[in-house]
């Protein structure tokens, strides 16, 4: 074997690569310590002819004989699948590369971010100790991981004493404000709304640079604010039009073929977006309409598919492991004329699909409450009240607004309130009971306020609010008790299955919405359970979708004008049962008879969005505004089509 061996080292010195390889092999297979320092040469060899594959299988190989240098031939494997787009290569041997190159944070990095994006989260912890925390993409991932992993305190602390080592780190202070929404830390919110009284200064407008766009419409109402420069601003440049990345649009299907219609999201699963959109998606007129849903799902949450009806399973193309380039191609195949996203500036969006798409029209829709900057979009659906005229000047997309409400909702398929005691929930019999079952992040210093006047003003009520998050908990109860509610006022609600949470939400007597984001799928949660929600009218598409929602199911009057009368109302209430049961009692009568429930309805609406967006882009036209005339109004309740 030591002359095979030492032949096979001339070859290769020689170049003579394919001859090498023949006889490394050969001196390979037979084994001893000797073959063993064989597969190094071998990977080597493999590499050189550009199978990178083989050669990342050798060094594998070279891992498990020569245990001393297991860590570099490892990290050698990585490397090379990662260059392949191997990714399961990677998640396969990445922990034990990780672990064997300890101070290679870049390393832990790669396998960390894979780990995470392919819901392995689990697997993390070891590759996340080993991140260079002063790397804002590392640190990035560690709130990420945290968060979703619900170590908030950990999270919290962590950031928090980052930000005392470098007060002037941008990125940790806008991480630590971030998740100070998600802790109710209103200390922090507070100061954070003082800095945003001047944002044009220096350190404001450094920090809002770098704030998400979702992030930022929590706080603040102001759409010219809410239009400029975020974290997204510059994510999308490389492939936004004129960068020289994207094709021309391609010409729409003449007039009398279908309509295709290809929405792009992660969340068709159970999430909130389905929640709302499933039944319209499944209702569109086949026969004017090809509907194609490019999903890139994780393939856990896609298998809920399956209880889809077939319709709307066979609409579904997977997406996933292709990158932008590659979706975007397949869009143009497709044939798609109005490309809808239904992601916008929110978690797992991918939004460089849409700048690269040539689609005759792009859409944005649903997942986001505003105008998507960066992205080359022609329209936002929306509705005259989230985006009344003097919207116009702050998007860059057309406003297609329809009639009713922009918002989309699911009758056929979502559970009724059942009948359930105040006693199975832990509340009162006897007490006026008011409610908030919004996000906890939509919580500001400006809501616990108000909500303060309310019940110090409606003696011997009790404020039952969904707070899943322990700290946040904390923080929420020591902010009201500061106000001068009494702790033992606030009832904490628990997470619950969608049926019982259901059945849960009459319970309250008055929902009280977060101001300025209020409820957006929470609010329909609510009035399909029976649920009246009180609110204020907004300034921007985000703090106004409560009020379109009330609107469009007949309540109006349960939007407030202004913060001292939204205390006044929910007071008012309080004190007159005839009124409030009124109220609820009309909520009950038009769940089947107003528009915000009649998914039929609604999805011929969308349908006419779409005819007129195609009419205007077949006659040579540019998007322009245009407001969605309604159907006739109902005769009869929809549940008895």
């Amino acid at each position: 074997m030591a002359a095979t061996l030492e032949k096979a080292l001339r070859e290769y010195q020689a170049g003579r690569l394919p001859q090498a390889l023949v006889l490394a092999e050969k001196a390979a297979a037979v084994r001893g310590a000797a073959s063993a320092q064989l597969l190094p040469l071998i990977g080597n060899i493999h590499f050189k002819l550009g199978d990178k594959k083989a050669a990342a299988s050798a060094f594998l190989q070279a891992a498990d004989a020569i245990p001393a240098k297991a860590g570099d031939f490892l990290k050698l494997a990585v490397t090379l699948y990662d260059s392949l787009g191997a990714v399961e290569g990677i998640l396969a041997i990445g922990s034990r590369a990780v672990s064997l190159n300890p101070g290679n944070a870049d390393l832990a990095f790669l396998v960390a971010s894979l780990q995470f994006s392919h819901n392995r989260r689990a697997e993390m912890e070891p590759a996340l100790a080993r991140l260079d925390r002063s790397v804002d993409s590392h640190m990035s991932l560690v709130v990420n991981h945290r968060r979703l992993a619900g170590r908030f305190e950990e999270l919290y602390g962590e950031l928090t004493a980052a930000v005392a080592a470098s007060p002037r780190d941008w990125f940790r202070n806008v991480a630590r404000y971030a998740v100070a929404r998600e802790v109710l830390d209103f200390e922090a919110l507070a100061e954070y709304d003082q800095l945003m009284r001047a944002p044009a200064e220096h350190w404001p407008a450094g920090l809002l640079a770098r704030e998400s766009a979702l992030a930022r419409i929590l706080w603040s109402e102001d759409e010219a604010l809410n239009a400029g420069p975020s974290q997204e601003s510059g994510s999308y440049a490389a492939t936004y039009p004129g960068i020289g990345n994207t094709a021309p649009r391609r010409p729409f299907s003449k007039a009398g073929e279908k309509i295709t219609v290809g929405y792009l999201s992660n969340d068709f699963c159970e999430h909130a977006t389905m929640t709302l959109f499933r039944e319209a998606l499944a209702h569109h007129d086949r026969t004017e309409f090809d509907i194609v849903l490019f999903c890139y799902t994780e393939p856990h949450a896609a298998a809920q598919q399956q209880t889809w009806p077939k319709a709307l399973r066979d609409s579904v193309v997977p997406v996933g492991p292709l990158d932008d380039q590659a979706v975007a191609d397949l869009i143009s195949a497709r044939g798609v004329d109005i490309l809808v996203d239904l992601k916008g500036h929110t978690m797992g969006s991918r939004l460089g699909i849409v700048n690269l798409s040539d689609a005759p029209v792009k859409v944005t829709y649903l997942g986001y409450p505003g105008s998507v900057t960066g992205v080359d979009l022609d329209y936002v659906i929306s509705d005259r009240i989230v985006t009344p005229d003097s919207s116009r000047p702050f998007y860059r997309e057309k406003l297609c607004r329809l009639p009713e409400t922009y918002q989309a909702n699911n009758w056929q398929s979502r559970a009724l309130p059942q009948p359930m005691e105040r006693a199975d929930a832990g509340l009162p019999e006897d007490a006026f009971v008011f409610s908030s079952f919004n996000a906890t992040f939509k919580i500001t210093p400006r809501t616990v306020r108000l909500w303060a006047r309310v019940l110090n003003a409606v003696p011997g009520s009790v404020f039952w609010v969904m707070c899943p998050v322990e700290l946040a908990r904390r923080n929420l109860l020591a902010a009201l008790v500061a106000e001068g509610v009494a702790a033992d006022r606030v009832i904490f609600a628990g997470w619950a299955a969608y049926a019982n949470h259901v059945s849960r939400l009459p319970l309250a007597d008055l929902v009280l919405d977060t101001l300025p984001c209020g409820g957006h799928t929470t609010t329909s949660d609510m009035l399909w359970a029976g649920a009246p929600v009180l609110t204020v009218e907004g300034k921007s598409f985000a703090a106004r979708v409560s009020a379109s929602l009330l609107r469009a199911v007949g309540l109006p009057e349960l939007v407030a004008a202004d913060d001292d009368d939204y205390v006044s109302l929910a007071v008012r209430l309080a004190a007159d049962p005839r009124a409030l049961s009124a109220l609820r009692q009309r909520l009950e009568t038009n769940r089947f008879v107003a528009p915000l429930f009649d998914n039929a309805r609604f999805t011929r609406h969308l349908e006419s969005a779409y005819a007129q967006m195609a009419e205007r882009a077949r006659a040579g036209l540019g998007p322009g505004h245009m407001d969605i005339e309604a159907l006739a109004p109902r005769t009869q309740p929809f549940n008895q089509d």
